[in-house]
């Protein structure tokens, strides 16, 4: 775990018997991915295989450059007049058109989409909300590879979760003018925070990418073996 590619905090393998279980541990919060975007990162050719445009280039160098003075000056995030308009928004803005472009042009964008946000690795993911005093366990079985039999078959299985097929809406939050909105069929839904990482200004920065609470991708089958049984069981209820 730890990898490129791999959200898994822990895995558990038995290589004698082709046995592995992977688990994300989180507390308090839904984030699958902490994602960069700068003058020399081709986000499209990371996440979906779809190298960006040059529409999104052109679009994005100004705020790069811009940014890229802001640190040659040695000023602060704090000190930027409105980073807001002059930077979150219209990168955004270029972030969303670029992704409506790649929707165009790929049909299977969606899928790969939520593949890059969700590793290359099946895995349990394991949430302990304080508000709820509860722990949740949700299987993300996107590939199949989830409990499947070694040398003993497994008592249950793990639902096999449908990957999208399109966009229902993307959007800009109004609130903030820091947030997008991603919405996609069979319950996949994101939310994409852009932030700075460093109190000083400079040509790079950082999403924040959560599943969007509340909201479960589809599919059919059984709790999975040894998990919690539904997705508000309540904390300790999680067996083994």
């Amino acid at each position: 775990a730890g990898e490129a590619g791999d959200v898994r905090d822990i895995v558990i393998a038995r290589q004698s018997i082709g046995w592995e279980i992977g688990l994300s541990v989180k507390h308090n919060h839904f984030a699958v991915k902490h994602s960069r975007l700068s003058p020399t990162i081709d986000f499209g050719k990371k996440w979906y295989k779809l190298p960006c445009s040059a529409e999104y280039w052109r679009a994005v160098k100004p705020i790069f450059d811009y940014l890229a003075d802001a640190q040659s000056k040695g000023q602060r995030w704090s000190e930027l007049p409105n980073k807001e308009d002059d930077v979150y928004v219209p990168l955004l803005e270029a972030f969303m058109a670029e992704l409506r472009r790649a929707n165009a042009a790929d049909p299977v964008f969606p899928r790969r989409m939520v593949e890059y946000l969700l590793g290359e690795y099946d895995f349990y993911k394991v949430i302990y909300l304080d508000s709820e005093d509860s722990t949740r366990m949700e299987p993300f079985n996107l590939r199949g590879r989830l409990n499947h039999a070694g040398a003993a078959a497994p008592k249950k299985s793990a639902p096999l979760i449908e990957l999208p097929e399109r966009i229902v809406d993307l959007k800009l939050l109004p609130y903030g003018k820091n947030k997008v909105e991603l919405k996609l069929d069979h319950g996949w839904n994101f939310s994409f925070r852009i932030h700075n990482a460093s109190s000083y200004a400079e040509p790079s920065l950082k999403f924040d990418i959560q599943r969007i609470h509340g909201d479960a991708p589809t599919g059919g089958g059984e709790a999975p073996a040894g998990g919690c049984q539904g997705r508000h069981a309540p904390a300790g209820n999680c067996q083994g």
